[in-house]
C-alpha cells in the first residue's frame, strides 16, 4: 500500500506518556500552596471562633463556607444573584453538610467580618513581602509607584437609600490605591457612589520617596502640598481651571527664563502660556503652588501634546533626570489601575452586584469577589517567578524551593 502523507520531522523527542512534565509538578504545588495560604479552612475556623462568629456546636463549617464563599467568585454565572447557589453547590463539593440555601445565606452573612479580617492580613502580608523589593527600570528609583482610583458598580434600585449613586440610583463605589511593586491594590475602601473619588483619598501618612500618580478628579492643592512635604513625589493631570503662578520657562537646551511682566510682577500660568513662554509645542516651566492655608511648593508644570490636545501636567519629578516626555510617559503607568478595576469587574464578578436586594448580602459577596482577586494574583505572581526562575542556572533553580509572590513590575 503506497504511503498517502509523510509523517513531519520531530524537532524534540516526545516525552512518555506515563511521564509527569517536572514544571506543571513544580507549579501544582505552588498552587496548592498559594490556595492554602489563604483558604486553610480549619485556620479560617478558628478565627471565626476567635471573633466569636462562630459556636462550639453548629450546623455549618464556617472555613469551608468562607472557601466556598470565595471560589464561587471565580464561578461564571449569569447573574449575581447565583453567586449564593454557586457558594452552595461548592459548600457541598468541599465536603460541607447539606443545608438549604437560606441557611447558607444566613450563615455567610455572618462571615462578614471574618473576610474582612481575611482581606486585611493578606494584603499585610503583601506589603510585608514585597517592602524589599525594587521596581524596574526608570521606576527603580521610587521606593514605589501608588495609584489611588475609583470604580462605581450599579447596584438594586432598592439599595438607594443605603448606597446613593450619582448616574444611577443606587452605586457602591470602591477607593483603591493600587501598589504597582506589590502588583494589587494595598488599601480598598468602599462607599456610595455618590461619595467623589477625591474625598475617598486623604491618606494619614505618605509614603517618602514613592511616586503617586492621580488623575483630574484628585486635584487639590492641598492634597498635593500634603504629599510633598511628606516625603512623596507627585504627577497629576492639571486640572483646566487652575492658574498658579509661573516662575520661569524652560526652552528645549534648558535655558531658564523668568517670567514677569513689563512691570516685573509675577505672571499667572495662563498669561504666560499666552504670551511670554518660549515659542514651542512642549512647556517646561517652574510654578508656585499655594493653599488655603498660605502653604507654598515649588512644582513643575510640563505641556506636552498628545492627539491634537495640549495636556498639561503639575509634578515635582526632577528636571535634571524626567524631561517633559518622560513625564507625560510615567503619567501612562496609571493605567495599571484601570486594568486592576477592569480585572475585578470581569474576573471576579463585581459587574454584577446589580442583582443583589441585601446589604449584608452585598458587602459578603464583595469582600469575597477581592478576595478572589487576590488569590489569582498570588497565583500570577508565582508564575512568573517560577518562569524567571527557569531562565536562570539551573544551580540556581536548584538552590531553591521557595518561591515567594512578586508583583509584576518588581523583582527580588
Amino acid at each position: 500500500m503506497n504511503t498517502l502523507f509523510v509523517a513531519p520531522k520531530l524537532h524534540r523527542v516526545l516525552r512518555p506518556a506515563a511521564e509527569t512534565p517536572p514544571l506543571r509538578d513544580r507549579f501544582a504545588a505552588h498552587v496548592a500552596e498559594a490556595t492554602l495560604a489563604m483558604l486553610d479552612p480549619d485556620i479560617i475556623e478558628a478565627m471565626g471562633e476567635d471573633l466569636r462568629i462562630v459556636q462550639k456546636h453548629r450546623v455549618h463549617h464556617a472555613g469551608l463556607l468562607v472557601c466556598a464563599m470565595i471560589l464561587a467568585a471565580v464561578e461564571r454565572g449569569s447573574d449575581f444573584e447565583g453567586r449564593w447557589l454557586d457558594t452552595q453547590t461548592t459548600y457541598r463539593r468541599l465536603g460541607g453538610p447539606d443545608s438549604g440555601t437560606t441557611s447558607i445565606r444566613k450563615m455567610g452573612r455572618r462571615m462578614r467580618p471574618l473576610l474582612k479580617q481575611i482581606m486585611r492580613r493578606r494584603m499585610d502580608q503583601i506589603i510585608a513581602e514585597t517592602r524589599d523589593r525594587r521596581l524596574q527600570g526608570r521606576l527603580s528609583v521610587f521606593r514605589d509607584v501608588l495609584i489611588p482610583d475609583g470604580c462605581a458598580f450599579k447596584l438594586a434600585s432598592l439599595l438607594s437609600g443605603v448606597y446613593p449613586g450619582t448616574g444611577q440610583p443606587a452605586e457602591l463605589k470602591l477607593h483603591a490605591v493600587y501598589s504597582v511593586k506589590a502588583g494589587t491594590a494595598t488599601s480598598i475602601q468602599s462607599s456610595a457612589g455618590s461619595v467623589h473619588d477625591s474625598d475617598g483619598f486623604w491618606p494619614e501618612r505618605w509614603e517618602a520617596g514613592a511616586l503617586y500618580i492621580w488623575d483630574l478628579g484628585y486635584n487639590s492643592h492641598e492634597r498635593f502640598i500634603d504629599a510633598v512635604q511628606g516625603g512623596a513625589v507627585v504627577l497629576q493631570r492639571l486640572k483646566e481651571g487652575a492658574n498658579p503662578i509661573a516662575l520661569a520657562s524652560y526652552g528645549p537646551t534648558g535655558t531658564k527664563r523668568l517670567l514677569v511682566d513689563d512691570d516685573g510682577r509675577p505672571l499667572r500660568l495662563n498669561e504666560a502660556c499666552e504670551w511670554a513662554v518660549h515659542r514651542q509645542p512642549v512647556l517646561d516651566l517652574d510654578v508656585e503652588i499655594v493653599d488655603d492655608r498660605r502653604r507654598k511648593v515649588l512644582a513643575r508644570v510640563v505641556c506636552v501634546p498628545f492627539g491634537g490636545e495640549d495636556r498639561y501636567y503639575l509634578t515635582v519629578l526632577p528636571r535634571d533626570v524626567f524631561s517633559p516626555h518622560d513625564v507625560a510617559e510615567l503619567y501612562r503607568v496609571r493605567w495599571e489601575v484601570e486594568l486592576f478595576f477592569k480585572g475585578w469587574k470581569g474576573g471576579a464578578r463585581l459587574d454584577h452586584v446589580h442583582r443583589l436586594k441585601n446589604p449584608d448580602s452585598l458587602a459578603v459577596a464583595v469582600t469575597a469577589s477581592m478576595l478572589a482577586a487576590l488569590l489569582s494574583r498570588d497565583l500570577h505572581a508565582r508564575l512568573e517567578r517560577l518562569a524567571d526562575d527557569d531562565a536562570e542556572p539551573a544551580n540556581d533553580v536548584a538552590a531553591s524551593d521557595a518561591f515567594p509572590p512578586c508583583g509584576g513590575a518588581a523583582r527580588p
